[in-house]
């Protein structure tokens, strides 16, 4: 990768915009390095980007915390035995447990009691979603979009894929603190997550939107030089052959120390969301202690 060297330090005092990279349970790994961060002060600072899960964490720093989300995550896949419901299939129908725990989630942290958080925080959140491409359709943007993915991963191994962009799939930012009701902010980060058919497509503002990692895992809106230098992308992936942080075409980054341990879409009992977490918290904790990053 060009232009890419090893960060030693980042003040997190001098980064004005924190973004969360997609992932599904692989958030978790943002969700642990937050809670630490915050608890030895850090501030947010002024913007929050995020899509996927990772809209969904970044949420829960402003409405709640993040290990109250992970809690509340813990206790509804304790209730859950399977990813896939088989007994709805012998009906013809395609159930996937998500389909209710994700917006059940998304519920216990932004619901009408924390709603108003949004508005009076000074932290504002863009979430980043896909807009399908018409000429191929809701079911082919999802086919197309999910083979560049495959591509991205296990081939070119990129942080930005561009293929998603050539098919046709756009990237859209909707601020979440312009939703008017607690409903239109659920179907934003429910959209932003959205992966048929284990989670169905979203209706927002105007166009039907899917998951924002059909088109980039690790979104960030259009900026100029210094808006970049004073951003900190949170990754969820690791990539062993590049620095835990490091700077890359004029952003930062800050990738997890080893593969996350969790399953990205399991969403049962089993599911180890406490260890992905705990992973964060102790890459937050090794970071501060050796100087790579300052809180002031």
């Amino acid at each position: 990768m060009n232009n890419l060297r090893s960060l030693n330090s980042l003040r997190l005092s001098e980064i004005d915009t924190l973004a969360f990279a997609g992932g599904g349970n692989r958030c978790w790994w943002q969700g642990g390095a937050l809670t630490h961060l915050l608890s030895r002060g850090m501030s947010l600072p002024r913007q929050l980007v995020g899509t996927s899960a990772g809209a969904a964490v970044a949420t829960s720093c402003v409405t709640a915390d993040p290990e109250f989300a992970l809690n509340a995550c813990i206790d509804l896949y304790a209730t859950n035995q399977s990813i896939f419901n088989w007994t709805a299939l012998s009906r013809g129908k395609f159930q996937f447990a998500h389909q209710h725990i994700y917006p059940a989630w998304i519920e216990s942290f932004l619901n009408p009691k924390t709603f108003s958080a949004l508005e009076k925080s000074g932290t504002k959140i863009k979430v980043g979603v896909t807009r399908p491409a018409p000429w191929l359709g809701m079911a082919g943007s999802v086919a197309f979009g999910t083979l560049a993915y495959l591509i991205d991963k296990h081939i070119w191994h990129s942080i930005h894929p561009r293929l998603p962009k050539l098919f046709g799939l756009r990237q859209a930012f909707i601020d979440l603190d312009q939703c008017s009701t607690v409903s239109d902010a659920h179907s934003v980060l429910c959209a932003a997550a959205a992966a048929p058919p284990i989670l169905q497509s979203r209706f927002v503002s105007n166009f039907r939107a899917i998951d924002g990692g059909y088109t980039d895992n690790a979104p960030i809106h259009k900026q100029d030089q210094d808006e970049q230098r004073r951003t900190l992308v949170l990754l969820t992936r690791n990539y062993p052959n590049l620095p835990q942080m490091f700077n890359w075409r004029g952003r930062n980054y800050w990738q997890p120390s080893k593969r996350v341990p969790v399953s990205t879409w399991d969403c049962t009992t089993h599911t180890t969301v406490r260890d992905a977490f705990d992973l964060g918290k102790m890459d937050a904790i090794k970071a501060l202690d050796t100087g790579i990053l300052k809180i002031a």
